[in-house]
């Protein structure tokens, strides 16, 4: 079972440790001549449009888009002292990780508010990882996601007082989303990936992520086949690998978080997607991939800090 942070009780040593290892977080700054992205031309959506739109009383709004064949669920919080005549802040588009994660969505969305940002989000576009998904429904489930978030920035950037910039953030799974759509859409201002990885092929059989774990079994139960074929399968299948997108993303836009003891996005991977993203400004936390979020505030300051920095 994962640890509740926020009702956990701590031992004066645990917090002693807990700052010491919060102290140890390090930042490795971006190259002062960043490589020069390839241009990628991405295919053209039209203009979603919107089938339902109810604003609340907390700053929460809810709809729901339609195109390009799909139904896209989206929230966007923007921060409670906020008032109709003030002037539209920046937003973040956070994308989801594996299991949905709504409420590390919205401890994220609350501290990017307290930074001056509005946030927006999908609901997730399917599970990923889930019987009876084999490669190829796995990297649809990847194209669908990335359309998602295209469909809601696109109507994001049409609407009547569109956000003055976006940024996206994803971590894990979103991460890897996020380095895709990072690659096709050039017009977001800063990107921040966090806890992710590339060569998915290996990471699949590799991750210590449960939901992986239980993937991988039931498809070696199911189909017979052997960790072998399976990797040849998903290099075969997994179009939206984003070793293959990292280099289209400008480096200088980038900040990468990395957790030193993550298991479920091993140090490999994580590396791998740095180095392909042109080496960008990184920081470092001495956490696992769960534990990381005992570093959420350290993170979430350093990507407000980033996003400030890439504004135009």
């Amino acid at each position: 079972m994962r640890p509740n942070l926020r009702t956990e009780r701590w031992s004066p040593t645990a917090i002693v440790l807990l700052l010491a290892c919060l102290t140890a977080c390090t930042i490795q700054p971006a190259p002062r001549y960043p490589r020069p992205a390839l241009v990628r031309t991405p295919p053209p959506i039209e203009t979603p449009e919107l089938l339902e739109f109810a604003q609340h009383d907390n700053g929460r709004s809810n709809g729901i888009l339609i195109g390009e064949g799909e139904e896209v669920r989206f929230e966007i919080r923007r921060a409670s002292n906020s008032v109709a005549a003030e002037p539209t802040r920046p937003m973040v588009l956070l994308v989801p990780i594996l299991a949905g994660g709504r409420e590390l969505m919205g401890l994220v969305a609350q501290r990017l508010a307290s930074y001056g940002f509005d946030v927006a989000f999908c609901e997730r576009a399917g599970r990923a990882l889930s019987p009876p998904q084999r490669g190829p429904e796995l990297d649809e489930l990847f194209r669908r996601t990335v359309l998602h978030q295209r469909l809601l920035l696109k109507w994001l950037r049409s609407a009547e007082n569109p956000p003055p910039e976006l940024h996206v953030l994803g971590i894990s799974m979103g991460g890897i989303i996020s380095t895709v759509l990072a690659a096709i859409d050039r017009d977001l201002v800063g990107v921040a990936i966090c806890l992710a990885g590339a060569d998915l092929a290996n990471l699949v059989l590799v991750s210590s992520e449960s939901r992986v774990q239980e993937w991988l079994q039931w498809r070696q139960e199911t189909d017979g086949i052997g960790l072998d074929s399976l990797h040849w399968e998903l290099i075969q299948a997994l179009e939206h690998e984003p070793a293959l997108y990292a280099a289209s993303v400008p480096t200088e836009k980038v900040l990468f978080v990395s957790a030193a003891f993550d298991t479920v996005v091993p140090r490999r991977n994580q590396s791998l997607l740095w180095e392909g993203l042109g080496r960008p400004e990184r920081l470092d936390v001495p956490f696992g991939h769960y534990s990381a979020a005992v570093a959420l505030d350290r993170v979430i300051g350093a990507a407000a800090a980033h996003f400030r920095a890439q504004s135009r």
